[in-house]
């Protein structure tokens, strides 16, 4: 292969929020080396009849109005709509944790050295000793005291015997708040036993996400233990970037439109925001949302730092994504929370209840085989690749487990060498465990999840009738709310009503309007 320098786009995990006018459907750029990266796409249809602005909530004049009991409705979310302005060169921002852009390696033959410590400059100038991950060429890989990842030239490197001596909690905030992207905005920081919080939100916001990942961290663990791949505690801070709105967080690393959280397997870190159009629209399914986007990324953070998976390696999208939503699932209604793992997804189970609606068959095996080899997803993908992974760890766990094992041994840029494309994409990881009979298997899938009991997070999300001059409204935006109210005309009916779920919600208006 001749040596050419190339730029590794993050690898890790970009979440985003799909609208039904194609929100995040913006292609990513691809890297030569690292291929498409993995993106996180939340479900398009959850978020009900007022996400799309093409579809506005369901209105019928009425002619005398009438009397309801009044409700206080949230006010709108804050922020802006002015674009954030670009980020400045990396020249002028010496105390950046690491080159947003990626890696740059000098592709060539891959070395996977064991246990190997090589002595570097940090940004600084200051010699570490640093832990060799990977040789591509005469580029080294290196992982820094701090967790992340760093590409230098080999000769800027110098192999010691000196110890590997990670940073304290404590030393990984201050070199992340030494970052003026995140200094101007007077962040804080929150520690708990393995994750530290970086953040502008509301308290609300990261208190949830730091109960979220603590409680989710032993569950997980425990899980992995099961497959007999040997596990660890963390070797570095896990960290949490949270902003409090879209604009700081495109400011901090440009994100495609409708990415709302990534996990970066660069920098070791993910990164998030707490204010956008869905909290305004649906803050039900905005909370659901968030929260199984946050178990979402937690999980990808997880595995790549208790062994399970090696930063900078491949897996089989249906298997690292489906593993992800496997233990995302989150419950509906009010004070929405994170269920556990291997409970129905509700948010996902809605997805495919409407594909089926749409004409989605399954059964005749074309779709399953093709998920298993697919290796870039969209929304519905995600869905079926819970399904999957819900469906294996009910009925062919061991098969699960072996697929996890196989995976977790691949190594950092392994899949960039013909041989070994050759050894992982000929033969599908799932067809090796589960045989090529895609039919009865697809049929199987389909009996399991049709037996599933799930909640339709749209229905039960909190609906309002609002009657506004001579005509009602029913609604589930908060936001609509108000922008009825500020239409009614002075010495018009204005009353609102809250329901917990469509169905009396409709109920209630057909009475109105019968």
């Amino acid at each position: 292969m001749r040596p050419s320098l190339t730029g590794i786009v993050l690898c890790g995990c970009l979440a985003s929020f799909v609208g039904r006018q194609g929100m995040g459907q913006q292609p990513i750029p691809r890297s030569p080396i690292a291929g498409e990266p993995d993106t996180f796409r939340p479900p398009r249809t959850t978020a009900g009849p007022d996400i799309g602005p093409d579809i506005g909530p369901e209105t019928i004049e009425l002619l005398p109005p009438l009397a309801m009991p009044p409700l206080s409705i949230p006010p709108g979310m804050r922020g802006g709509s002015e674009p954030p302005e670009p980020p400045q060169p990396a020249a002028s921002q010496p105390n950046r944790p690491a080159d947003p852009s990626g890696l740059l390696v000098r592709m060539g033959d891959l070395k996977h050295p064991e246990n190997v410590r090589l002595a570097v400059r940090d940004d600084d100038g200051n010699r570490v000793v640093a832990k060799y991950l990977v040789g591509s060429g005469d580029s080294r890989v290196v992982m820094m005291p701090d967790g992340r990842l760093k590409a230098y030239e080999g000769q800027l490197t110098t192999p010691t015997d000196d110890p590997f001596e990670p940073m304290s909690m404590d030393e990984v905030r201050d070199r992340w708040l030494a970052d003026e992207r995140l200094s101007k905005l007077g962040m804080k920081s929150i520690q708990s036993q393995r994750f530290l919080f970086l953040y502008n939100t509301s308290e609300p916001f990261i208190r949830a996400t730091r109960t979220i990942l603590e409680t989710m961290y032993p569950a997980v663990r425990k899980y992995f233990q099961r497959t007999k791949i040997p596990t660890h505690e963390p070797e570095f801070p896990l960290v949490v970037i949270a902003f409090a709105t879209d604009d700081q967080y495109q400011e901090f690393k440009r994100m495609p439109d409708g990415v709302v959280a990534y996990y970066d397997s660069t920098l070791n870190s993910i990164s998030m925001y707490e204010q956008s159009r869905l909290n305004r629209v649906a803050p039900q399914v905005a909370i659901m949302n968030s929260i199984s986007t946050v178990a979402h990324e937690g999980v990808h953070q997880i595995l790549h730092n208790i062994g399970v998976q090696q930063r900078l390696s491949r897996w089989p999208m249906w298997l690292s994504e489906g593993l992800p939503e496997f233990f995302a699932p989150t419950s509906t209604g009010p004070g929405a929370k994170w269920k556990g793992l291997g409970a129905p997804n509700d948010l996902r189970m809605k997805e495919i209840v409407e594909d089926v609606k749409g004409g989605q068959r399954l059964g005749s095996g074309r779709h399953l085989e093709r998920l298993v080899q697919l290796d870039e997803f969209d929304s519905k993908e995600y869905a079926y690749s819970w399904g999957v992974v819900h469906w294996m760890a009910r009925k062919h766990r061991d098969e699960l487990f072996a697929c996890i094992r196989e995976a977790s041994k691949r190594q950092p840029l392994e899949y960039l060498t013909s041989s070994q494309d050759d050894d992982m994409d000929s033969v599908p990881l799932f067809e090796t465990q589960l045989g090529g009979d895609y039919a009865d298997l697809e049929q199987d899938l389909s009996s399991h999840l049709s037996s599933l009991r799930w909640t339709d997070p749209v229905e039960n999300q909190i609906h309002y009738l609002v009657i506004s001059g001579s005509r009602v409204t029913l609604t589930s935006s908060p936001e609509t709310v108000q922008q009825l109210q500020r239409s009614t005309r002075p010495l018009q009916t204005f009353r609102v009503q809250r329901f917990p779920n469509r169905t009396s919600a409709m109920r209630a208006m057909q009475a109105i309007t019968r």
